[in-house]
């Protein structure tokens, strides 16, 4: 999960935050009695976000087992009237999402919000929502939005093995007791 502390990226770090989000159509729960549909979203850091570099994850939500709350990973919940929020404050900063055999499976918005926890999970504020600057299209690399934040993701992994692997075995061992 990505780490916005403000000792980490300073006061505000959860305010005005860039964003993908993953909708994939899949992750959406019909209605019921009691509410519209629910849709679950995969929300994370967007990589040209000044809090990304070093986030050796971007996601705000990390669940990766069957006992995620939602049962999807990496996903929280959202009603219908925030995703139409989402939807509304991304406007045209959006690309079809495309699993690994090219068929659309969802869309990525981009987006640009205040953070807050619910229920434990980092999620939208989708009453700050708006737009971003930053696009969730292919880069001048060709790169699609998930292969950058894979990249960038895989950056930060490198640099921080890089720095582990310098640091002194004893100097390891007296962080590790900290």
């Amino acid at each position: 999960m990505v780490d916005l502390r403000s000792r980490t990226h300073g006061p505000g770090a959860m305010r005005a935050v860039n964003l993908v989000v993953l909708a994939y159509d899949d992750r959406v729960v019909a209605r019921t009695a009691d509410e519209d549909a629910v849709h679950y979203l995969d929300a994370r850091v967007h990589p040209g976000d000044r809090r990304a570099p070093g986030q050796i994850s971007l996601a705000l939500v990390s669940k990766k087992d069957g006992r995620s709350a939602s049962g999807h990973e990496n996903s929280a919940r959202y009603s219908a009237e925030q995703f139409a929020s989402i939807e509304r404050a991304a406007g045209e900063n959006r690309t079809p999402l495309r699993d690994a055999a090219g068929s659309v499976v969802g869309t990525v918005f981009g987006v640009s919000a205040d953070l807050l926890i619910h229920d434990g999970a980092v999620v939208l504020n989708t009453k700050t929502l708006g737009g971003t600057e930053l696009s969730v299209g292919a880069d001048a690399e060709g790169r699609d939005i998930r292969a950058q934040m894979v990249a960038s993701t895989r950056s930060a992994r490198r640099a921080r093995d890089a720095a582990q692997a310098q640091t002194p075995p004893l100097a390891a061992e007296e962080l590790a007791l900290r």
